[in-house]
């Protein structure tokens, strides 16, 4: 009777834990989270650069209205992109570290926790006040997505280069 119980006991923990980590790093799309379809949004890219030992922050900041090429092309790149959670998505919301020298936010609401912030130098990302992971493996998806969200706002058109 108690290997029984023990039995079922270790096959629902096993169950939990599958559970639980298919709910982790199962796949969200990017634009479907952050819901900035039907609405102007904002951009704000921060670009760091440190040069014989001096640093320098130089912001930049756009509207991207609703329908516009812009938005569009937005809304199409994200598409392409997908998040799921990581052990800093349950413990400590605040913290990304190494940041590297560009970070891009888009918000729709005027609330920075209210949408993306994603930068070149780590594979995690902010949405909607979560840390999250951008692709499974190393930095190279969040850091693309970084560059080719920095290339349509700095651009204007909607083109990334």
């Amino acid at each position: 009777m108690a290997r029984r119980v023990r039995r079922i006991v270790l096959i629902l923990l096993a169950a939990a834990v599958v559970a639980v980590a298919a709910w982790m790093l199962w796949p969200r799309s990017l634009e479907d989270a952050l819901e900035l379809e039907d609405a102007d949004f904002y951009g704000f890219l921060i670009t760091f650069d440190v040069q014989n030992g001096q640093n320098s922050t130089d912001s930049e900041s756009y509207t991207v209205s609703a329908g516009s090429e812009q938005a569009e092309a937005v809304l199409d790149l994200l598409d392409q992109y997908t998040y799921h959670f990581c052990w800093d998505t349950l413990a400590d919301p605040n913290v990304i570290s190494e940041v590297g020298d560009i970070i891009v936010d888009l918000d729709a609401s005027g609330d920075l926790e209210r949408g993306l912030s994603v930068s070149n130098g780590t594979g995690k990302a902010r949405v909607n006040g979560q840390v999250v992971r951008i692709g499974y493996f190393g930095n190279s998806q969040a850091a693309t997505l970084c560059e080719q969200l920095a290339a349509i706002l700095r651009s204007g058109s909607g083109v990334a280069n």
